[in-house]
């Protein structure tokens, strides 16, 4: 039987009512006490706080105190909220190379305490998870398990909350992967930006600064010659650019004339947004 880490950073799971509205406060103690398995899980309260605003140096923190203790334990669990759980997960798979143990991320969209909740059944979807095999980063959510590289949350009030891009759910284990741990830390600036139709030329251009770019095309590859022009732009000053459709499934294929020219930038497909951001912060594409 795995030895397990959970770790918690509050969210909707983690709230009780308060007058300013649903605050989270319930501590890794009360939070273990919902699950029907609580054996060899030990308790690292992290965070209390609303997931909208967990910061990437808190991911950062989070993924040198998962490093820290990975000889100790076979899996980690980490109790999160919603808002930006897929962002966590993308984190920490690009932070944490070749990592040999389990990461489940797991939350609600009602409190632990609100009758009727999605909560109790995510958290104990998340411990026989984390007890069973190899899983990679992944999270459990609505009775399933979304990898981290592709989950994306599209509901805000469902229990589903969360899809895998490519709608391919982990069922059985994975193979553990090949060599050496690292943990890495992210060093590239980053800018992500939304074609539309009146997007200028000169605000594309603002993004000089930056050392990567990912640019969310229409459709299969489209946006106006003057974007395109001034992308070019950035792209002979060094700024490597990845170009990914807007549409949550289908890939960049460049398909018409009308898109040829930016078969010159990197296509990104079968990922998320969030973990496209981070696997070009962290230099893992």
């Amino acid at each position: 039987m795995n030895k397990i880490l959970m770790i918690t950073t509050g969210g909707t799971l983690a709230c009780t009512p308060s007058p300013e509205g649903l605050t989270p406060t319930l501590s890794g103690r009360d939070i273990i006490e919902y699950a029907a398995d609580k054996s060899d899980v030990d308790i690292l309260d992290f965070r209390l706080i609303d997931s909208s605003v967990m910061t990437d140096d808190d991911r950062l923190e989070l993924a040198e105190l998962i490093w820290r203790n990975r000889n100790s334990y076979d899996s980690f669990i980490i109790t999160h909220g919603t808002d930006s759980m897929s962002y966590t997960a993308a984190f920490l798979d690009c932070a944490l190379q070749n990592f040999k143990k389990t990461i489940v991320l797991t939350g609600a969209q009602l409190p632990l305490v609100a009758d009727g909740t999605d909560a109790i059944s995510n958290l104990n979807l998340a411990v026989r998870t984390a007890r069973h095999g190899y899983w990679g980063v992944c999270l459990a959510i609505h009775g399933r398990l979304i990898p981290a590289h592709t989950a994306n949350k599209f509901e805000t009030v469902g229990f589903e909350a969360f899809e895998a891009i490519d709608h391919v759910y982990l069922e059985t284990p994975l193979e553990i992967p090949d060599g050496e741990e690292t943990l890495i830390r992210p060093y590239r600036e980053v800018g992500l930006i939304y074609i539309t139709p009146n997007l200028k030329a000169e605000t594309i251009l603002k993004y000089d600064d930056f050392d990567r770019m990912v640019v969310l095309v229409l459709g299969a590859g489209g946006m106006l010659k003057a974007q395109e022009a001034a992308f070019d732009v950035l792209r002979e000053k060094g700024l490597k650019i990845y170009i990914k459709s807007q549409c949550d499934h289908g890939d960049v294929e460049a398909l018409y004339a009308a898109h040829s020219g930016v078969r010159k930038y990197i296509p990104v497909t079968n990922a998320s947004i969030e973990w496209v951001v981070y696997a070009a912060m962290f230099g893992v594409i």
